[in-house]
């Protein structure tokens, strides 16, 4: 078995990533000062089903943005989230999006893994919008019911720059993921 850390799961304290507390978290204050300053008409509503299409509509927006053509690993996840998307009542999710004007900006949703767990499976933002992946990151971590302590925000897959962003949010726990590898004898 041997350590994979581009698969490492980034897990936060539910309450670090809602309040942001602290001076370690003083540029992500800044961040969304700054969108809220620029934005002050955004507003956050939950998932629900007549809205996504319009998550849908900016997914596209970003897949275009972000070559998704070009990438096997972004045409699955593109697929994974629209099938989670048109079945999420079923599917027990949970989400939440920022709307500036009558558009959604970003939107994010996830799951429960455990009593005092949940995972966020999806973000996405419009890149355009300065400050409006750290806004919506932390109104769905304030609309998550409060029973959950941690919020798993899965790997970073050894994408410098999903990487640095996740890091940057102070991850209370960096969980080893391990591949296993068999030797023949």
């Amino acid at each position: 078995f041997i350590p994979e850390r581009d698969y490492f799961d980034y897990i936060y304290l539910r309450s670090d990533l809602a309040y942001l507390v602290g001076k370690k978290y003083q540029p992500k204050r800044n961040h969304i000062n700054r969108f809220r300053q620029e934005y002050d008409d955004y507003r956050y509503t939950p998932l629900t089903l007549d809205i996504i299409p319009q998550c849908l509509e900016l997914e596209t927006k970003w897949c275009k943005e972000n070559n998704c053509s070009d990438n096997e690993d972004l045409l699955n996840e593109r697929r994974s989230m629209t099938y989670a998307l048109q079945h999420f009542e079923e599917l027990g999710i949970m989400g939440g999006a920022i709307w500036v004007g009558g558009e959604i900006v970003a939107f994010t949703f996830g799951a429960p893994i455990t009593q005092d767990t949940f995972g966020v499976h999806v973000e996405k933002a419009d890149t355009d919008i300065e400050g409006a992946y750290a806004v919506i990151n932390q109104e769905f971590a304030q609309h998550i019911p409060e029973q959950y302590i941690y919020i798993n925000r899965e790997e970073d897959l050894g994408i410098p720059g999903l990487r640095k962003a996740k890091l940057s949010y102070h991850p209370a726990i960096l969980l080893e993921k391990n591949v296993a590898i068999l030797h023949h004898v």
